[in-house]
């Protein structure tokens, strides 16, 4: 690993990282300060970092870790821009669009305002790129999953450019940053489709800021829905999947109606693994009818009936507070009685004996138990 040479940089030749991985994909490539402060404004920890800085200074343990641009006139910080943000602000806190007031009381009460701080500088920024890797995917630093998708592209694409092969790239990423050569592959993948989501405004999704990266991650690691999109089918690319499939799986799986927590893709990837399931998602099914159709749906019925049970019972613990009789609640009541007769009596018509259909209608459980003892020595 290359090492970088220590000097210290006035902030006003340092520059935000167009590349940076940390930053959504739409920040990707722009260079507007104002843009990429608004954006660490909104989502980081910048007015702490302004805080401390402001009260203690900036230390020489954490120095930015930078290259010279193309003009080399000044300097791209590849690590350290939330850093770098907090420190230009604290030099002009007139370039902030939002949390502007805060901004300037922190300024005006101000110990110290660092105006040059410690950098190492690489010849390239392909020197660093290692280091990242140790440091956020592995080491101290850990980043998010997203996070750590993005730096791994720039890896991936790095050595593309080298002529290496898929495999071989996936095999030395994969000891790069100490892991398994199928996670890095999955990881990557997971990206390509994010950034295929992404390139389709998110299918229509409108809370991206709930969008849960690792979410496709998870998702990738069913059978089912690899195949349903067609990554079982064929080269493990991006470019050779379902789209229209791919377009459906999306909104499914950020569609909190249908799968409301991580734990449910695992549903969705059952139901995704039946036609007669598939279909009756297709039709507007909730995730839990559809899974009655699936492989498994004895399991799945008796899920309905004990959450069924629990809510009745909590509906039951609010009795007491109640003031006045809620409105409709009789008939609610009623067609709750119907219909779990009409569930009982399908399940004695479809299941049970003659002889035990009158037994379980008149709740006789001990000629029932006896029947049943009578039964169980004949065979």
């Amino acid at each position: 690993m290359i090492q970088g040479i220590k000097e210290t940089i006035s902030i006003s030749n340092l520059k935000f990282d167009p590349e940076n991985p940390r930053v959504p994909i739409e920040l990707l490539g722009v260079t507007d300060e104002t843009k990429i402060l608004e954006y660490m404004i909104k989502s980081g920890n910048v007015t702490e970092l302004m805080c401390s800085m402001a009260e203690l200074g900036y230390t020489d343990a954490e120095p930015l870790l930078v290259v010279k641009d193309k003009q080399g006139e000044k300097y791209t910080v590849v690590e350290g821009n939330r850093r770098l943000a907090a420190l230009k602000l604290l030099n002009n806190p007139a370039l902030a669009k939002l949390r502007s007031e805060t901004i300037v009381s922190i300024v005006e009460s101000a110990l110290i305002i660092p105006t040059e701080i410690p950098c190492i500088v690489y010849p390239t920024r392909d020197d660093i790129l290692d280091y990242l890797g140790y440091r956020h995917i592995t080491g101290v630093k850990e980043w998010g999953a997203l996070e750590k998708a993005t730096y791994l592209n720039m890896l991936y694409e790095k050595h593309k450019k080298e002529g290496l092969e898929r495999e071989n790239i996936y095999r030395k990423l994969a000891k790069m940053i100490g892991s398994r050569m199928d996670y890095v592959r999955k990881l990557h993948m997971s990206y390509n489709l994010y950034v295929l989501a992404n390139s389709n405004a998110f299918y229509g999704l409108k809370d991206t800021d709930d969008f849960a990266f690792s979410w496709i991650t998870a998702a990738l690691g069913y059978v089912e829905i690899q195949n349903y999109i067609g990554l079982g089918e064929s080269e493990y690319t991006v470019e050779n999947i379902n789209q229209e499939k791919y377009e459906k799986l999306f909104k499914w799986l950020f569609n909190r109606k249908i799968v409301s927590e991580s734990r449910r893709i695992r549903d969705l990837a059952e139901v995704i693994g039946s036609e007669k399931a598939i279909e009756k998602l297709e039709d507007g099914y909730s995730l839990d009818e559809a899974l009655l159709y699936s492989s498994h749906p004895e399991d799945v019925f008796t899920q309905l009936l004990l959450d069924s049970r629990d809510k009745l019972r909590k509906a039951m613990s609010q009795i007491e507070p109640l003031k006045e009789m809620p409105e409709d609640a009789d008939a609610l009541l009623s067609d709750i009685l119907k219909l779990a007769n009409s569930i009982k009596g399908a399940l004695q018509a479809n299941f049970v004996g003659n002889e035990l259909q009158g037994l379980l209608a008149n709740c006789d459980v001990n000629e029932l138990i006896k029947i049943l003892k009578m039964k169980k020595s004949e065979d």
